[in-house]
């Protein structure tokens, strides 16, 4: 069985992998689905993936983000990992 880290590339520094990280946690503090009308879980998984400038984290990542915001007692630590594993290789 392949794990997130099989799956990513090495492509991201620790500055990328700390604001992706920050942006993660402050999108599970204010994420509410009724804030605005056409406001959506995929944007606030754009904006947190944004720091990593045109490098794909792969569907896992991005499910793994969404989770994160979604529920991120249950999810953040394994969102860390995968992002260290990414700057890591």
């Amino acid at each position: 069985m392949k794990t997130i880290r099989d799956t990513l590339p090495s492509f991201i520094d620790r500055s990328q992998t700390e604001t992706v990280l920050y942006r993660a946690a402050v999108s599970a503090l204010t994420w509410r689905a009724d804030a605005e009308p056409g406001y959506s879980i995929e944007d606030e998984q754009r904006w947190c993936l944004a720091p990593l400038r045109g490098v794909d984290p792969g569907l896992p990542l991005r499910v793994l983000v969404v989770e994160t915001i979604l529920d991120p007692s249950r999810n953040c630590a394994e969102l860390v990992q995968a992002l260290v594993a990414l700057r890591d290789g």
